[in-house]
């Protein structure tokens, strides 16, 4: 059996295999990819110092801007490291010397954001509300007016927490009319909640290769408005590896500071790619609210209420009341044997609830699969236990 507990989601990996063949992961990332964007990787072996990876970067950076609609507006700076190195990033090059950054948090990756300000002793005020609401624009506003300091709003837009959505764009209106920069962790919206990043109203914009764009874990990237770009170039350097101004200068001119996941950038450049011929990032946000739409039809059959009201609820991650009686080690262990990874809730609400995400490279039918697998595994939990009762 496989076993999971509540703090500590099981380990994933896109191609482990069980007595059903490949895994299915419905966890927010690492996510399933296409074998065309699995087999870049055998590229080859490539110096990062040569011609040609100068090229690679360059036609990634321009892809970045161009498919996310913000081509005209930001540049792309690219780290090889997860999502929390882009967030990590992002910070410490958001906040002058002896300013202090504004952090909304409802979820655990708001809490990131300012775990990551204080690490590197940058003062941090929130702004703060259940992780079942959304953020409030009218409190960023008011506690921008009680913190002249501020200089930097940070937001999730995306809390895959409880798969809320915020309104971003709402609050970097707010930002702008404060005369503060704004930055978005969309790490878990990219190409999947937003036909373009244009209408965040965002300085510095987080994002991830694998999640919506359907790469591989292990890029990471920030976009950065005329704006971002001149603030990341006056802030104090906080860090030897995640300063991006190292990062923009080398890159403008086809070279990076340290060595990257080059085989790992091979599989951005074809999921870019790839995801532009089937139809850009428009065509891929309608086909995430369809997979929505699909799950959620099928939870309300199963009598599984979804916690995050209808009009907040992202298109990939819904957070689902575990069946009456069943822990979640229970039915992820039901699933695993039949080739589904579902993912625990986090905190108090790991007791309660469950995840599932619609992240990657998932077709119809194979959801229409899982919601299949669901309702049965449910059934032989509870009679199994029916069984044992009668013995």
């Amino acid at each position: 059996m496989h076993r999971a507990s509540h703090d500590q989601p099981p380990s994933l990996g896109a191609m482990t295999e069980n007595s059903v063949g490949p895994l299915v992961l419905l966890n927010p990332g690492p996510a399933c990819t296409t074998d065309r964007v699995r087999a870049a990787l055998g590229r080859g072996d490539w110096c990062h110092r040569e011609p040609e990876f100068s090229e690679l970067l360059a036609s990634i950076r321009s892809g970045l801007s161009r498919v996310l609609n913000v081509g005209d507006t930001h540049e792309a700076v690219v780290v090889t490291g997860s999502g929390t190195s882009a967030m990590e990033m992002a910070v410490i090059s958001a906040v002058r010397a002896d300013r202090s950054i504004l952090v909304v948090r409802n979820g655990v990756y708001g809490d990131r954001l300012a775990r990551i300000a204080e690490v590197h002793g940058i003062t941090v005020h929130s702004v703060g509300s259940e992780w079942t609401e959304p953020a409030d624009p009218e409190a960023v506003r008011a506690a921008l007016a009680e913190h002249p300091d501020v200089d930097a709003v940070a937001v999730v837009q995306h809390e895959t927490t409880t798969g809320m959505i915020n309104p971003v764009g709402a609050i970097g209106k707010v930002a702008q009319e404060a005369g503060v920069l704004l930055l978005v962790d969309a790490i878990s919206a990219t190409a999947i909640e937003d036909e373009g990043h244009e209408d965040l109203n965002a300085d510095i914009i987080c994002g991830t290769a694998n999640k919506g764009l359907h790469g591989l874990p292990g890029i990471s990237f920030i976009l950065c408005s005329a704006k971002g770009i001149e603030r990341i170039q006056e802030v104090p350097v906080r860090s030897l590896y995640l300063n991006a101004n190292t990062y923009l200068t080398g890159q403008r001119k086809g070279d990076v500071p340290f060595t990257p996941a080059v085989q790992v950038c091979f599989a951005l450049d074809e999921a870019i790619k790839e995801l532009e011929e089937r139809g850009g990032v428009a065509a891929r946000v309608a086909e995430y609210k369809q997979r929505a739409a699909l799950v959620r039809a099928g939870f309300e059959r199963l009598g599984l209420s979804v916690l995050i009201p209808e009009e907040h609820r992202s298109n990939s991650i819904s957070m689902i009341y575990l069946p009456e009686g069943i822990a979640y080690t229970e039915l992820h262990d039901a699933l695993k044997d039949e080739g589904f990874v579902i993912y625990a809730g986090q905190g108090d609400l790991a007791k309660t609830f469950f995840r599932v995400s619609t992240m990657g490279e998932l077709p119809l039918p194979v959801l229409e699969r899982f919601l299949v697998s669901l309702e049965t595994s449910i059934a032989k939990i509870r009679a199994g236990r029916q069984e044992s009762a009668l013995r």
